[in-house]
């Protein structure tokens, strides 16, 4: 029987209105400029923006490894909330399993909320396993610190691509 996890959940206020914070969240021109871990750089995106779409993506790490990645859509909710499938991927967007940790859950259930606080955006972001095993479980929640940092790169790249809009 599968264990019931604890969803791992991160929050950043941007100074910037909510429908910025959303367009750059969904608009491939403005993505591929910030989705990424810090000092990471995106070498591949394509999206196809609407429930059921994908977007698929390539990043290179200073090291020169490449991760891809891709997301399936689920819900759309404008300046409010997007829901995906998240997984890793290889480069012609076939789900893959983590490239460095075979025992991570083939897929995430991701949801990212927008809320507006006094002119600015509070973005939280939420991932849970999707369809895991005990195994994908457990390695998901030995992971949180990571994706803490991961997650708080991220934020940095989107909080310094904001200021220069």
């Amino acid at each position: 029987m599968t264990e019931k996890i604890t969803p791992f959940s991160i929050s950043k206020v941007f100074n910037a209105p909510r429908d910025l914070v959303f367009k750059v969240h969904t608009d491939i021109n403005h993505l591929q400029n910030w989705m990424s871990p810090k000092n990471f750089k995106i070498i591949h995106t394509s999206m196809d923006f609407r429930v059921g779409g994908t977007y698929h993506y390539g990043l290179e790490g200073p090291d020169g490894t490449q991760m891809w990645g891709k997301q399936v859509f689920r819900e759309i909710v404008p300046n409010e909330r997007l829901t995906f499938i998240q997984s890793f991927s290889d480069k012609d967007g076939n789900s893959t399993r983590h490239p460095m940790s075979p025992t991570w859950p083939l897929e995430m259930l991701a949801t990212t909320t927008f809320e507006n606080i006094d002119n600015k955006t509070k973005v939280t972001i939420t991932w849970q396993p999707w369809n895991s095993d005990d195994i994908g479980n457990s390695t998901f929640d030995s992971a949180r610190d990571g994706m803490t940092q991961g997650f708080n790169g991220t934020f940095s790249n989107l909080e310094a691509y904001l200021k220069t809009l």
